[in-house]
């Protein structure tokens, strides 16, 4: 029975947690999946569905040491809870291999036995090959190297990292080694590489991760603002200041992480007060006296040299070693071009969940991108593959619908008008034939999908509606 608060529960009735139940079994992106005491499954939500391929009506009323037994997948989860009468986390494999990460959670009665079990169901499938990539001689047996408490909470950081490139792999393995260090950190790499996803990571990552991560972009701050902002001020403490005074974001952020994007726009005087408060873990309030301890991470980034702002005075040498313990730069995207065409395809399918679209990028428009230097990096690929979904009345993308500072070069002939010529049933062609023949070539859909970049049910649903 689900709990609540003291007068609040007297006005639910039984049928209205069974509407809260039914919309979050209808809702939650995560597949939750319910069974009896005797092992059989009595409920199954639509994410369930989705992540391990099958109907409902093939499970439902079924006992799960059949499904195994039929290679639905395996181990259960279940079967485990029912022996072992606890808590219990386990990585399944699918009939397709997918990789997910279920844990089963027992349900007693009034007479302390299990009447039913709760399966929930997380698909870790991309964070499974981001494993491989990163550890691909000294795997686990269940193939990762990341606990499960880091796979469940980090998962939604990870999910976002589209990592093929030896550059990236490289920064990701620095990232994942220091985050379980609490020291200071500096992220460096040009505008939008991607720095506040890193950050966000490594506070995922950290024994941080059930405290606040706050972030400011000092650039954002005018010089007479940003002291009050970090630290926080005193009741009266100059014109303007709040009447009860205000916490800082070094205070809000107590016990976890601060992170400071373009710390290199900090003036020299509040740099003063920045390194005392990393050699201390004190801070005192602009208008204050008294010092108040604060357990604050910091990490900080920055698109500038530090080293040359050091040289030229305009940033402190004392804390630049202080915060520089772990480095990371991010390389552009420039840099690591086989990350280009994995991103836009995963940026793709993200907006085509988002727009309920079902867009694709054509050969030459995927040749195109490759070839770009991307001077925005990450972001403008991002902002570019949004754009294109958007804008584009065809379901497939091509060189005609990129903007003028892509196609310049390009050979676009002018002999064919886009907008009275239907190219669908040959794309399409093209397309399933194309796929046909590299999933015959490595012969499972999830290894076809990883080395054509897209996600597994993508792949899926672009073969069953070819």
């Amino acid at each position: 029975m689900l709990k609540s608060k003291q007068g609040i529960s007297s006005t639910l009735k039984p049928e209205h947690f069974e509407l809260i139940f039914e919309s979050i079994l209808s809702h939650s992106k995560d597949g939750l999946f319910v069974v009896d005491k005797e092992g059989v499954v009595v409920m199954v939500n639509k994410a369930t569905e989705d992540m391990f391929d099958f109907k409902a009506s093939l499970v439902l009323g079924r006992n799960v040491r059949d499904l195994v037994k039929e290679g639905f997948y395996e181990p259960s989860v279940s079967l485990k809870v029912l022996r072992q009468k606890k808590v219990i986390s386990l990585i399944q494999t699918t009939r397709h291999k997918k990789k997910i990460l279920s844990t089963g959670v027992p349900i007693f009665n009034d007479d302390g036995k299990i009447e039913f079990i709760l399966v929930n169901d997380r698909d870790i499938s991309h964070i499974n090959m981001l494993a491989q990539s990163l550890y691909p001689d000294e795997l686990s047996k269940d193939g990762l190297r990341l606990d499960f408490s880091d796979v469940d909470i980090a998962s939604a950081e990870l999910e976002k990292m589209v990592v093929k490139s030896p550059a990236m792999i490289r920064v990701l393995q620095s990232v994942i080694q220091a985050s379980k260090f609490d020291v200071p950190m500096i992220i460096t790499g040009d505008s939008g590489v991607g720095k506040s996803m890193i950050a966000r990571l490594i506070h995922q990552l950290s024994d941080r991760r059930n405290y606040p991560f706050i972030d400011l972009n000092c650039a954002a701050i005018t010089p007479s603002l940003i002291e009050s902002e970090l630290f926080g001020h005193e009741s009266g403490a100059f014109t303007g200041a709040s009447l009860t005074g205000k916490k800082g974001l070094f205070q809000t952020a107590d016990k976890g992480t601060l992170f400071l994007d373009e710390i290199g726009e900090i003036p020299l005087p509040i740099q003063v007060k920045l390194l005392k408060f990393l050699e201390t873990m004190e801070l005192i309030k602009v208008g204050g006296t008294s010092p108040i301890k604060i357990n604050t991470r910091v990490i900080a980034a920055t698109n500038q040299s530090l080293e040359e702002m050091v040289e030229n005075g305009s940033f402190r040498r004392d804390l630049y070693f202080r915060l520089n313990v772990v480095p990371i730069r991010v390389p552009t995207l420039v840099e690591r071009p086989e990350d280009i065409i994995p991103l836009a395809l995963s940026f793709l399918d993200r907006f085509n969940q988002e727009f309920d679209t079902c867009k694709t990028l054509s050969r030459p428009v995927c040749q195109v991108l490759s070839e770009y230097d991307f001077p925005g990096n990450v972001r403008e690929l991002e902002n570019l593959v949004r754009r294109l979904v958007t804008m584009t009345k065809n379901d497939v993308i091509e060189l005609w619908h990129l903007p003028d500072t892509l196609n310049r070069g390009t050979d676009v002939s002018p002999d064919i008008d886009p907008q009275h010529f239907d190219y669908q049933g040959e794309l399409k062609a093209f397309e399933r034939k194309m796929l046909q023949q590299a999933l015959k070539k490595y012969g499972s859909q999830q290894k076809t999908a990883k080395v054509l970049g897209i996600s597994q049910s993508t792949l899926s649903r672009k073969l069953s509606r070819s």
